[in-house]
């Protein structure tokens, strides 16, 4: 018995050897970061910006590949069912929490497929209309809501996106209701809405600040506790009569769930290092983003708690994509 008590210990001890040269050797080659959206967008753009500068701590590029289609799951299940060893990883917006609220039916198990591996930042949603509509106070705009039910036409990315179930979110809080125009993205929503085909949406901050500045739209609020540096003349939500509706698209780094916990770490400390200097603050700050330094349990504790919130948001309204 006793034999065998040493041959199982010695088999532990080299398996936990094993690991830890794993970890102290990690990484010798490139890895892969797959962001599952179209390049050029805001994902794209932080996903390669921070990537870059964690790569060049870790010693390996960090090369990333955009698989887009579904909505972006196409690219979540890729990574889902990669090899478990750090070099395949997922850097995601938010969708992948909104996601879960609106699909019938996903190709993996969010919390099962997946740990965190950092939460990297964020950029506040803003409400923008027309200037067609006349309004220039939330109060202005909810009064015209409930006065027109279901008259005012807002868009977003698709059905089921962020923007749609922000805009949702609000029609409940504010007791209004609108007509949801899906788009097949972001840019092309807020082209019409410029355009005056639309009358309002839930933009992403970096999105619709261009268009805010030349006064072609018009900021009516942010859906964040405080204002935003770059409007510090729009009130939040929360200022305006609506406590507790702050709302952001988020960009978070995953890694498929057996990833060992060794690796894991090493990744979380560097994305955590490159965030807290001070060229990569100014460089995000400098295109609307804003750098977020969590822990590991603190970034899945938030998308636990945005998957509850867009799960109730999704139910009441009905919402349910294919």
């Amino acid at each position: 018995m006793s034999l065998l008590v040493r041959i199982f210990a010695g088999l532990v001890l080299g398996f936990v050897l094993i690991a830890s040269l794993g970890a102290q050797t990690f990484p010798d080659r490139p890895i892969q970061m797959v962001v599952p959206v179209s390049a050029g967008g805001g994902t794209d753009v932080m996903a390669r910006a921070v990537g870059q500068k964690v790569g060049e701590l870790l010693g390996q590029s960090v090369v990333v590949e955009n698989k887009t289609g579904a909505g972006g799951n196409i690219g979540v299940e890729f990574v889902a069912k990669a090899k478990a060893d750090g070099y395949t990883l997922l850097f995601s917006p938010s969708t992948i929490a909104t996601n879960v609220a609106v699909y019938r039916k996903l190709p993996y198990d969010l919390l099962k497929d997946f740990q965190t591996v950092a939460l990297v930042g964020q950029t506040d949603v803003v409400l923008v209309v027309n200037p067609k509509l006349k309004v220039s106070t939330l109060k202005d705009f909810v009064e015209l809501a409930r006065s027109k039910p279901g008259a005012l036409n807002f868009g977003s990315a698709g059905l089921g996106s962020s923007q749609h179930l922000t805009a949702e979110y609000f029609n409940q809080l504010a007791g209004t209701s609108s007509n949801h125009i899906p788009y097949k993205g972001q840019s092309q929503a807020m082209n019409d809405l410029v355009g005056g085909q639309l009358d309002y949406m839930f933009s992403p901050l970096q999105n619709a600040l261009p268009y805010i500045k030349q006064g072609r739209i018009r900021a009516v609020a942010v859906a964040a506790k405080q204002r935003h540096r770059n409007l510090p003349e729009v009130p939040t939500l929360s200022e305006s009569g609506y406590p507790g509706s702050e709302v952001s698209n988020w960009f978070a780094v995953y890694a498929p769930a057996a990833t060992p916990a060794s690796v894991v770490k090493k990744l979380h400390a560097s994305y955590i290092k490159v965030l807290s200097q001070p060229d990569t603050k100014a460089k995000l700050e400098g295109i609307g983003f804003d750098i977020v330094l969590t822990t590991q349990d603190q970034a899945t504790d938030f998308m636990r708690s945005e998957l509850v919130r867009w799960a109730r948001v999704a139910a009441h309204a009905g919402i349910k994509a294919e």
